[in-house]
């Protein structure tokens, strides 16, 4: 099982969004501001208005209402206690030059965030509502990455990619699926494009009520460019009578272990491992971690997700740190949506794991 391993040497930070993988992530999400995000004492679900890139937006439109779950360990913990900013800085360090030339040696897989840091900008390549990657034309939004990136190269041991963390399959409160497709030719240009700037990425689904094997089906011939990984949103795994932007969903051991085992073939078959990213603010987001299978060629990230304070959001990251199936760690941030007070570079970098 993968809580065997869960404090490896090359654990990972998360989005802002921010995302940073331990090999990091960092992703920076930018959407609509709510009051409600500025006066609450407990980070919110990440529910927030995309409707715009949606057809046919429902009046009126719902609004998230529902807190964030502080979890609670089930074990002891070894990270460091969580506090509002951490006690020690990080340190800068030397930095390599990032680069996807990779020799891969057919005896010997090679682990991904072990080699790589991720700092990713979020969101949805056909609009504003839900990010970053759909308010700026590309060549801005990538300039703007890069900058970002810049400010944590500091305090990173290893070299940091560039990452454009894409949602694919957007949540909305339509019957009868409760998602809605980003155009799969729309898709395949930002991962050629991304391709040719040595830039990572990381295919996200929120199924509503579809099929989640079949949204992974629709991407999967994606996952053998050795630059691309996949994301499941648990917040928007809707059963038969949830409703996104109403109820936060919920994924299954059963479901990730299906995804991981395709995902491990073809890692084998490419000698790299691939990536995938669990987010999570809720217990009952993954509710039986303890089945969650480990497979040599797919690296899990648990990624602290949610909107709101930095020391609920920072309490959640080390006590997911003590729990099954963390391989790696991810953070969220989400700089123009509420976070207070938005982490620094050297906070983030400095969290344990």
């Amino acid at each position: 099982m993968k809580h065997a391993r869960h404090l490896m040497g090359a654990l990972a930070t998360k989005f802002v969004l921010l995302i940073f993988f331990l090999a990091s992530t960092v992703s920076l999400t930018s959407c609509q501001t709510d009051f409600q995000f500025l006066t609450a004492s407990e980070p919110l679900p990440t529910l927030v208005p995309t409707l715009e890139i949606l057809p046919n937006p429902p009046t009126p439109q719902l609004a998230p209402t529902l807190i964030i779950e502080t979890a609670t360990p089930t074990s002891t913990s070894t990270a460091v206690p969580p506090t509002l900013t951490p006690t020690n800085t990080a340190t800068p360090t030397q930095t390599p030059t990032a680069s996807y030339q990779l020799t891969l040696d057919a005896a010997q897989p090679q682990g991904y965030l072990s080699q790589f840091r991720l700092v990713a900008f979020y969101g949805s390549p056909t609009g504003p509502g839900l990010g970053i990657l759909g308010e700026l034309p590309r060549q801005q939004m990538h300039q703007r990455l890069l900058a970002t990136i810049a400010e944590y190269e500091p305090f990173s041991d290893r070299p940091i990619l560039p990452t454009y963390h894409l949602v694919t399959t957007v949540a909305n409160p339509h019957p009868p699926y409760y998602y809605h497709r980003v155009d799969l030719e729309l898709i395949e240009r930002w991962v050629e494009e991304a391709k040719a700037l040595e830039t990572a990425v990381i295919l996200d689904i929120q199924p509503g009520r579809g099929n989640i094997m079949a949204e992974f089906e629709r991407l999967e011939h994606l996952l053998y460019e050795p630059h691309v990984h996949f994301a499941i949103d648990p917040e928007f795994v809707m059963n038969s009578w949830q409703v996104p932007l109403v109820n936060v969903g919920q994924l299954h051991a059963a479901e990730i272990n299906e995804i991981q085992a395709r995902m491990n073939d073809i890692g084998a078959e490419i000698r790299l491992n691939r990536v995938l990213i669990l987010h999570q603010f809720k217990p009952s987001m993954l509710p039986d971690k303890t089945l969650i299978e480990d497979f040599p060629y797919v690296e899990i990230v648990i990624d602290s997700d949610g909107v709101g304070p930095a020391a609920a959001k920072i309490r959640n990251y080390t006590t997911y740190a003590t729990e099954p199936a963390f391989e790696f760690g991810g953070f969220k941030l989400f700089p123009t949506d509420g976070d207070y007070p938005v982490l620094t570079p050297a906070e983030v970098m400095n969290l344990e794991p």
